[in-house]
């Protein structure tokens, strides 16, 4: 039997779904980040745990499977608690090349992607990962924009590729090889599944200065 043909209308549709599907993912996992660092204070209890150790001075702690360490807001005296996904040692093998640390001293930065992604939930963490340490620890401004505005989850957002960028951004994209590096006025995290994912926190990492 000859397989049905999916018209221009199913795959709009199946857009449609996969950008609904990204945003749910993002708003939940920011809220859920976001709780966890409001909460971080209250239960933060390095020596009560034996799940811990010390990088570069940084001491780690695995709280609920997330790597959490104490981070010093640049020109101030404020102590954060930063949770990651993943510590400093599991991310060594990580490299990043180009000058990541210049993009500190932006006031906004856009995180961009390419919207027709079959698979936007490691993205979507990432996203969500980068959002709120720019804007707790560096007051930089995320701005959520799209490498082509292919679907409705895109209508309205900057068009970033990173080709010829007039803003800083970060690129967050699927690929086979793990690492962080400049291009253009872009800084390009990628990965494939859950290595894009560390990719974000080896970036954070040396912008931390906790990793070079």
């Amino acid at each position: 039997m000859a397989q049905k043909k999916t018209t221009k209308k199913e795959k709009i549709e199946e857009r449609k779904d996969s950008s609904i599907k990204f945003f749910i993912y993002a708003i939940a996992i920011l809220l859920l980040v976001i709780a966890l660092t409001i909460g971080i204070k209250y239960f933060y209890k390095p020596s009560a745990k034996t799940n811990a150790y010390t990088y570069n001075n940084f001491l780690f702690t695995n709280i609920t499977g997330l790597w959490v360490t104490e981070i010093q807001k640049a020109g101030t005296n404020k102590l954060y608690g930063v949770p990651l996904h993943y510590g400093p040692l599991e991310l060594e093998n990580i490299s990043v090349e180009g000058d990541v640390d210049s993009f500190k001293n932006s006031s906004e930065i856009h995180i961009t992607f390419v919207p027709t992604e079959k698979t936007l939930g490691f993205i979507a963490l990432s996203a969500s990962e980068l959002s709120i340490n720019l804007a707790q620890t560096f007051d930089i401004t995320p701005v959520a924009a799209c490498t082509k505005n292919e679907t409705v989850a895109c209508l309205g957002r900057p068009v970033i590729d990173c080709e010829s960028p007039s803003k800083p951004a970060i690129f967050l994209n699927h690929a086979n090889e793990t690492r962080v590096y400049v291009k253009n006025n872009c800084i390009i995290v990628e990965g494939p599944g859950k290595e894009l994912v560390k990719a974000t926190d080896r970036l954070l990492l040396k912008w931390f200065s906790v990793m070079k």
